[in-house]
C-alpha cells in the first residue's frame, strides 16, 4: 500500500495500539493517531486513508470528523465502531463502517478495497463491511 498514509481516530489506546500493530506488520505508514476533533486537524493534511471511532474523547464526534476528512481533504474514511446503531447522520462522504472488534484480517481486506477504489480500480468490498458512498 505504498503512498497510502493512514490515520487512526480512536480514544481507547489499547485499541489504537492493536490498529497501529496490524497496521504496521504489512508496512502501511500510519500518518498519526488521534482522539478528537481536535487532534484530528493535525494529520488531517497528511492522511489519504482515515479509521475513524464513533465515540472519541471529545463525544460522538467520529461521523462529523469523518465527514471533515473526506469533504475537506479528500481522505478515504471508514468508521470503525462498536456501536454502528449510533450511525444515523448522512454519511455520504464516508464509504462504509466496519463492526468492532475488527479481525485484523478484515482491516487488511478494508485497506486494499480503499486502494483499489482511490486508484480507480474495480475493488470488491470485504463481507464485514457495511457501505455508504
Amino acid at each position: 500500500m505504498a503512498g497510502e498514509k493512514i490515520l487512526i481516530v480512536e480514544d481507547d489506546m489499547l485499541i489504537s495500539s492493536d490498529l497501529e500493530d496490524i497496521l504496521m506488520t504489512p508496512g502501511y505508514e500510519i500518518s498519526g493517531i488521534a482522539d478528537s476533533f481536535e487532534t484530528v486537524q493535525q494529520f488531517a493534511a497528511f492522511s489519504t486513508i482515515a479509521l475513524v471511532d464513533v465515540n472519541l474523547r471529545d463525544g460522538a464526534t467520529g461521523p462529523r470528523i469523518g465527514q471533515y476528512l473526506a469533504s475537506d481533504f479528500g481522505v478515504a474514511v471508514v468508521m470503525v465502531t462498536g456501536n454502528p446503531e449510533q450511525i444515523e447522520t448522512d454519511l455520504s462522504k464516508i464509504i462504509g463502517l466496519i463492526s468492532k472488534p475488527a479481525h485484523p484480517n478484515l482491516i487488511r481486506e478494508v485497506l486494499e478495497y480503499l486502494r483499489a477504489i482511490r486508484e480507480c480500480e474495480r475493488g470488491v468490498p470485504p463481507g464485514g463491511m457495511r457501505l455508504f458512498a
